[in-house]
């Protein structure tokens, strides 16, 4: 994408229409006014000094040209709650030279377009500053700007190279979305949903745990022997007492569970999800597929990958290709099954009893150190043997 300079473009539109260009940084870059300025030429103009992403207007309702101008370039309007009135705009352009005082107004227009947003300007520059992105400082602003998104969305959006990354900065920066990119992202956010969906459900069953515990500790009591009845109250009150304190902690302990999972959740698009199977054998499979629902793409935390049935690597060969493992992968395992392992052991993963919880990045990087490639290619001729 070409890199061209950011401009504020302040408009006094009227029989005569005046304009003002500046740079991001505050600078006047041109002033000109005219009878003969409709919105195509104002256009022409305007953008052969660079790219407009602020327009400002001394008026509190938008007037039609303005309005017009800003959605042609997908620039953002910066509005006064009240019209500026005639003594704040002399004052704002008195250290400048202009021809008329449409030049002036629309210079004024500029100028408030510019100071109204400095402070967004300038936290942009101290975050470029202090995470070494001044390469791109000017397109985080251009989107920041233009999109309304955060900082760090917008240079997310910039730099991540993923499927998805790649497909927001064609539909945020470039507005070119094909029906392909649509339909990648839908399937993906298909997907993401049924698996927030599987969490949730967990999270209530965890809830629905906790009511229980809470319930039970307030009605369960001890078996006790025919003792004399003085020992009798003070075992039943010391069973109690501990019960209420086993009882209190399980809740505490699934308490935190539905924290950690709730924060997971929030921050959903940083994380892999891991599906956990103890082992590839038929039994355990059956058991937990009915939960999991294991589908194209998604990739197994397997404890012990050694015990593996011919049925259930049928079953996964065409939907599964990567497989995290806790315990190591023996050599005729490693070779015969068509999977690529990863060991846990790299890996910090947050678990619990159906799923666990990967960041991104360091699952890209511990995949990138694997051969997969030449997994890809031993599998093939493998297969191709197979069938000679």
């Amino acid at each position: 994408m070409e890199n061209r300079k950011l401009l504020i473009v302040g408009i006094d539109p009227g029989a005569t229409t005046g304009y003002a260009v500046l740079g991001i940084e505050g600078n006047l870059i041109h002033l000109y006014s005219s009878k003969q300025l409709d919105l195509n030429l104002l256009i022409s103009e305007t953008i052969s000094h660079g790219k407009v992403i602020l327009v400002g207007t001394d008026k509190a309702k938008v007037p039609n040209l303005v309005e017009s101008f800003a959605t042609k370039l997908g620039a953002r309007v910066v509005i006064p709650q009240e019209d500026i009135k005639v003594d704040e705009k002399r004052r704002m352009i008195s250290s400048f030279n202009f021809g008329d005082e449409h030049q002036g107004d629309a210079l004024a227009s500029a100028l408030f377009a510019y100071k109204e947003t400095k402070a967004l300007l300038d936290k942009i520059d101290f975050f470029a500053e202090e995470n070494k992105k001044h390469g791109i400082k000017d397109r985080i602003k251009e989107i920041v700007i233009t999109r309304r998104i955060s900082i760090k969305n917008a240079a997310s959006i910039l730099e991540e190279k993923d499927e998805e990354s790649r497909i927001m900065e064609k539909v945020i920066v470039e507005k070119k979305p094909s029906e392909n990119d649509f339909l990648r992202l839908y399937n993906k956010l298909k997907k993401y949903e049924t698996e927030i969906k599987l969490i949730k459900s967990h999270n209530n069953n965890l809830r629905k745990r906790i009511i229980n515990l809470e319930k039970q500790s307030k009605f369960e009591e001890p078996k006790i022997s025919n003792k004399p009845q003085i020992d009798f109250k003070e075992n039943r009150i010391r069973f109690l007492e501990n019960k209420v304190k086993s009882k209190e902690k399980e809740a505490e302990h699934l308490k935190l569970l539905i924290k950690k999972l709730d924060k997971i959740v929030s921050d959903i698009n940083n994380y892999y999800i891991l599906k956990k199977l103890d082992t590839l054998g038929i039994n355990e499979f059956n058991f937990k597929n009915n939960v999991l629902n294991i589908k194209a793409n998604d990739i197994l935390l397997v404890d012990n990958p050694n015990i593996a049935s011919a049925n259930v690597v049928g079953l996964l060969k065409n939907r599964v290709f990567v497989i995290v493992c806790k315990k190591p992968v023996g050599k005729k395992t490693k070779t015969e099954l068509p999977f690529l392992f990863i060991s846990a052991k790299s890996l910090k993963i947050e678990e619990y009893p159906y799923f666990g919880f990967v960041e991104k990045r360091h699952f890209e990087i511990e995949k990138g150190k694997v051969n997969w490639i030449s997994k890809i290619i031993d599998d093939y001729k493998r297969e191709k043997e197979e069938l000679i």
